[in-house]
């Protein structure tokens, strides 16, 4: 193995595609790499298999910061295992700091691991001059990827916390499209609930772009519906959709407003159907909406609100809730311990 050129080859590439993932999957601000696309999306449908025959949040909410950790791994061992095969391309590549004697396998392996962390020379070194650049490249590479997985991660935790916080907000509206709606009515004006609207399209909009920046955050799983996006946004756009369809008496103001939120949230869906999910074959079930009718300004009938409640948005919006791992009827309902 050692002295073969096709091993520098071998090596060159694994290191190319370690890096060209870490930056694709980072840097770009839209797609993921190759490697972390296939990986997890296969690892969460796994688990979103089981979960759907065994109800199983809990394991659910596990898989995001572990897929973040071996997704890093991944880049570290791949970029390890590159330069490893390079520094075994040429016997001259390393040799031993005393003896001068070419390194084995396994101390070219120990030299390369220090060499990526940035540890400077050990035991071992460059056995001609030939081989002094190669060294510091693989230490740039190393401190490269490290500082950049830092970045990476932090940059997740913060975004992980903005989507609790904008799922909790909605949540505080009401715990289903009932509830929102009753509970900003203002007599059938809905004043309330346009205004409330205001602070949270912009961070819905950011969230859309950071789930592009950052694929990983759609496997971050909360196993409490309240704190779960995909049902806060959905229940959100359940109100919003009866509300602006169904009440004749609101002033132009409040209906510019509401129809302002139900665009951010299908710029955020069409967002999601770009890059994460696709919609249903099946449009989602509605209820009865019997207490709908009832509420003041709801004009409409039931099989009116059943129109109005159809289309491509409620199917890719069911896509996305069954793809966190809930089920489409936790919309309507009230929050139930899981």
């Amino acid at each position: 193995m050692i002295g073969s050129h096709w091993v520098s080859v071998l090596g060159a590439l694994f290191i190319a595609l370690a890096n060209y993932d870490a930056i694709k999957t980072t840097l770009s601000a839209s797609h993921s790499g190759p490697i972390t696309n296939h990986l997890i999306s296969s690892v969460w449908a796994l688990l979103l298999a089981i979960h759907q025959r065994k109800r199983c949040h809990g394991l659910l909410s596990a898989v995001g910061p572990w897929l973040t950790v071996g997704l890093i791994s991944i880049w570290l061992l791949l970029a390890l295992l590159g330069w490893w095969l390079l520094f075994c391309s040429a016997s001259d590549a390393v040799v031993n700091a005393n003896t001068h004697e070419p390194a084995n396998l396994i101390q070219r392996l120990y030299y390369t691991g220090y060499t990526l962390t940035t540890l400077g020379y050990g035991d071992y070194v460059p056995g001609s001059d030939a081989w002094r650049v190669t060294p510091m490249l693989a230490a740039a590479n190393g401190f490269f990827l490290f500082t950049l997985t830092i970045t990476y991660m932090l940059s997740i935790i913060s975004n992980v916390t903005q989507k609790r916080h904008v799922a909790l907000s909605i949540h505080a509206l009401g715990e289903t499209p009932y509830h929102i709606l009753d509970a900003t009515h203002d007599h059938g004006k809905y004043t309330s609930l346009g205004q409330q609207l205001q602070p949270l399209q912009q961070s819905i909009s950011q969230l859309g772009q950071q789930h592009l920046a950052y694929p990983i955050l759609h496997y971050y799983h909360d196993p409490q519906s309240q704190k779960s996006l995909p049902v806060a946004l959905a229940r959100l756009y359940q109100a919003l959709l009866i509300a602006q369809a169904a009440c004749t008496d609101i002033d132009p103001v409040t209906r510019q407003q509401l129809k302002t939120g139900l665009v951010t949230l299908e710029n955020f869906l069409a967002t999601l159907d770009s890059a994460f999910i696709k919609a249903s074959t099946i449009q989602p079930e509605v209820p009865s909406l019997a207490e709908y009718t009832r509420l003041p300004g709801i004009t409409a009938s039931r099989q009116a609100l059943h129109h109005h409640l159809t289309g491509r948005q409620q199917r890719v919006l069911s896509a996305y809730v069954h793809k966190d791992g809930w089920e489409w009827r936790t919309v309507w309902q009230p929050n139930k311990a899981p």
